[in-house]
C-alpha cells in the first residue's frame, strides 16, 4: 500500500527498584542507544530472568524487535507488558506505534484514543490520534484531533500536517476538489508567512509525510508537489544536503557507479519491477549498488537483489546516517525506484547524493523535488505534451511495453478452483484487484453500467489492507450505485499463487481509470486474461494500453468510457470471443517479459543523462 506515518515515542527506561537490576537496565539501554542490538537483547533478557514482570525490560525487548523488523513479536511483547501495567503510558504509546507498523491501524486508533482520554492535555497523543485517523480515512475525526493538538500548543509540524490532509478513499469528486483547493491555499498561507523560526530539525521525528494519495486523483499534481517541496525545504533546512563528491564532480574513465534505492526490495510491486536491473545492467559499463532502506524484509526477492548486485548496503531510517552511508559510495547516478510511497525515501531525495538523480514509474507521479533531475518514462506511456506534467526533466525511452525487465509469473502446478477461492462457478467474474485507493469516483458508474448490462455479472475486488477503506468504499457505492452494490464482492487478501490463480479464473479484468495496473496487468497477460483499459492523460493512466500496443492488440483499449463498458461486457459474455482474445494474448505476451530492450534503453539513457548533467552541472 502506500506510505506509513512515523511517530515520536519516548522509549525511555525507568531505572527503579533493585540497584543491581537498575544497573543492568542502564547497561541495556546504553547498548540500545548505540545500536548494539544483540548486546541489548541479552542484557534485557538477563533482567527478565531476575524480574520476569519488569515492564521497562519488556519494553526494551519490544523496541529491539521493532528496530529489526520483527513487528509481530514486538506487538506481542508489548501486549504482555500492558497486561502487567495497563496504565503505563510509555508502553501503550509504543504499543500503538507497533500496531500501526503491523498493519492493524484500527487497533492503533483505539490505543491513541485511550491515551488521549487518560491524558487529555498531552498534544502528542492528539497528534498521533489524528495520524491514525487520517491513515484509515476518518478525515473529520483526524482534523478534530489535530485542532485539539494545536489548541494545546501550536506546532509547525502540525500546521504542515493540516495543510497536507488528503483522504485515502475519495468520497466524491466534489470532496476531492475541495481537499486539493484547501491544500494549495493552506500551503500558500504557510509560505506567505514571515515565520523563519522555529525550523524543524528532522522531518521523520516531526512525522511529516508525502502526498501519496494525490496520484490517484486523475489530475496534474505538478503545482501541488512543487509547493509542498518549497514548504518542506523552507521549514526543514537540513533537507538541503550535498555530498562532498557532488560539489564539483569530475567524470573519470571508469565504470559508472549507479545505486538503486528503495524500502521495497522484497516481494512487493517495487521488488518485482526492480530486480531485473540488478541482474541485467552491463557490468562492463556499470558498477551496481543496491541500497536497502531499513527495516529490511528477507525473502527470495531481496536475496536475489543482493546476490546480483556488486554490493548492497542497508541504510537506517535516520537521514543523517543514511546520507553519510550513501555519500561514501561516491555514486555517479542515484536511481530512486519510487519516491512518494513512504516518507523516508521522499525526504532523502531532497539531498544531493549523486551528480545525476532520477526516478521512473515506481510511483508514477512527479515529485516536485528540485534535486531529482530526470523522470525516465517511455513514449508509449506519454502524450505528446507530457513534459508539462513533470517538475523533473522528462526523458522518454522508445517503444517499450513496460519499464521493467519483468520476470514472467507462473501459475502453481495445482491451482485452486473458483469455489476454493470463494466464488461461484457459474458467475461471470469482472475482476478489479487493485488497491482500493485507486478506485476514483469516476469508476462507480462504469462498474454500475457493466452490472446493469450483465445480470449474471459480479465485480470481484480484494479487501483493503485497512478494513476501514473497504467500509468507506461500500458507503460511497451505497449512495452512488445502490442498485448494484450487492454484486460487488470482496475477497480476503491472499498469497501470490492464489492471487494469480484468481486472475486466471476471471472472465475479464477491469483496469482502474486514471491510475492503471502495472504488476496486475502484467500478471493478467501472463495467464491470458483480457484487461479492459481506458488511456488517460497522465502516464499512470496509460500503462496497460502501452502493453497492448507492444503486443499489437488494440480491441481492449477503450476510446470512450461507454466503449469501456461495451468491451468489458462483450469479453465476459461472449465465450468464443473471450477465448480468442486469451489465445491472442498468450501468443504475443512474451514481448512484455524478460525484455532485453528495456535494459538496453535504460543503459543508453543513464550514459546520456550523466553526460548531459556533467556538461552543465549544478548541485541544485
Amino acid at each position: 500500500m502506500g506510505e506509513k506515518k512515523r511517530r515520536a515515542t519516548a522509549g525511555l527506561i525507568r531505572f527503579e527498584g533493585d540497584p543491581k537490576v537498575a544497573r543492568m537496565l542502564r547497561e541495556a539501554q546504553h547498548f540500545l542507544r548505540n545500536q548494539q542490538l544483540k548486546d541489548a537483547k541479552l542484557a534485557f533478557e538477563r533482567v527478565l530472568q531476575l524480574e520476569p514482570s519488569r515492564v521497562d525490560a519488556l519494553r526494551g525487548l519490544a523496541e529491539i524487535a521493532l528496530k529489526v523488523g520483527i513487528v509481530n513479536a514486538g506487538v506481542n511483547i508489548l501486549a504482555q507488558a500492558l497486561s502487567i501495567a495497563p496504565h503505563d503510558s510509555l508502553t501503550r504509546q509504543l504499543y500503538a506505534e507497533a500496531l500501526e507498523a503491523s498493519g492493524d491501524i484500527e487497533s492503533s486508533v483505539i490505543e491513541w484514543q485511550t491515551l488521549s482520554r487518560s491524558q487529555p492535555e498531552n498534544p502528542l497523543y492528539w497528534e498521533n490520534l489524528g495520524l491514525s485517523q487520517q491513515y484509515i480515512g476518518d478525515m473529520a475525526d483526524a482534523k478534530n484531533a489535530y485542532v485539539r493538538a494545536l489548541e494545546l500548543g501550536s506546532s509547525l509540524s502540525l500546521h504542515c500536517k493540516m495543510a497536507t490532509l488528503i483522504s485515502p478513499i475519495i468520497s466524491s469528486r466534489e470532496s476531492m476538489l475541495l481537499e486539493r483547493q484547501r491544500m494549495e491555499q493552506s500551503i500558500d498561507a504557510l509560505l506567505a508567512t514571515n515565520r523563519v523560526e522555529p525550523v524543524l530539525d528532522d522531518p521523520m521525528r516531526a512525522a511529516l509525510w508525502t502526498n501519496f494519495y494525490l496520484a490517484y486523483h486523475g489530475m496534474s499534481n505538478k503545482i501541488l508537489q512543487i509547493k509542498t517541496a518549497q514548504m518542506y525545504r523552507r521549514f526543514v533546512p537540513s533537507l538541503d544536503f550535498v555530498a562532498g563528491h557532488c560539489i564539483d564532480p569530475i567524470r573519470r574513465d571508469r565504470k559508472i557507479k549507479i545505486g538503486l534505492i528503495s524500502q521495497f526490495f522484497y516481494n512487493h510491486s517495487i521488488g518485482r519491477t526492480s530486480r531485473g536491473f540488478f541482474a541485467k545492467l552491463s557490468r562492463h559499463t556499470f558498477d551496481v549498488t543496491a541500497i536497502f532502506i531499513a527495516p529490511t524484509i528477507q525473502d527470495e526477492y531481496s536475496e536475489f537483489i543482493r546476490s546480483k548486485s556488486d554490493r548492497s548496503i542497508v541504510v537506517p531510517q535516520d537521514l543523517s546516517t543514511a546520507r553519510a552511508l550513501i555519500a561514501e559510495q561516491k555514486l555517479d547516478i542515484l536511481f530512486y525506484q519510487d519516491i512518494g510511497m513512504e516518507p523516508f525515501g521522499y525526504f532523502l531525495a531532497y539531498s544531493r547524493l549523486a551528480p545525476l538523480q532520477c526516478v521512473s514509474f515506481g510511483h508514477p507521479d512527479t515529485t516536485g523535488i528540485p534535486t531529482i533531475d530526470y523522470f525516465i518514462s517511455n513514449d508509449l506511456y506519454e502524450v505528446p505534451e507530457a513534459a508539462i506534467h513533470y517538475s523533473e526533466r522528462l526523458y522518454v525511452l522508445k517503444g517499450l511495453g513496460t519499464l521493467s525487465y519483468y520476470h514472467r509469473p507462473r501459475l502453481p502446478d495445482r491451482p485452486k478452483t473458483r469455489l476454493e477461492l470463494g466464488l461461484n462457478a457459474g458467475d461471470r467474474i469482472y475482476l478489479c484487484p487493485q488497491n482500493l485507493f485507486k478506485l476514483h469516483p469516476d469508476m462507480d458508474e462504469l462498474m454500475a453500467a457493466i452490472l446493469r448490462r450483465d445480470p449474471q455479472g459480479k465485480i470481484v475486488m480484494i479487501s483493503g489492507k485497512v478494513n476501514r477503506w473497504t467500509e468507506l468504499l461500500k458507503k460511497r457505492w451505497s449512495e452512488t450505485i445502490p442498485d448494484v452494490v450487492d454484486r460487488i464482492i470482496f475477497l480476503p487478501r491472499m498469497i501470490s499463487s492464489d492471487y494469480l490463480t484468481l486472475i486466471a479464473s476471471s472472465d475479464v479484468m477491469l483496469d482502474t481509470i486514471h491510475f492503471n495496473g502495472m504488476n496486475t496487468s502484467l500478471e493478467a497477460f501472463s495467464v491470458g486474461t483480457p484487461v479492459v483499459t481506458y488511456a488517460g492523460e497522465f502516464q499512470r493512466g496509460r500503462h496497460t494500453q502501452a502493453m497492448y500496443q507492444r503486443m499489437g492488440i488494440s480491441v481492449c483499449i477503450a476510446e470512450t468510457l461507454q466503449a469501456y463498458v461495451d468491451i468489458a461486457v462483450r469479453v465476459a459474455t461472449e465465450t468464443a470471443y473471450r477465448e480468442g482474445l486469451r489465445s491472442q494474448i498468450l501468443a504475443r505476451c512474451d514481448s512484455l517479459f524478460e525484455d532485453e530492450r528495456v535494459i538496453e534503453e535504460f543503459e543508453l539513457a543513464f550514459v546520456e543523462l550523466l553526460r548531459r548533467r556533467l556538461q552543465t552541472y549544478s548541485p541544485e
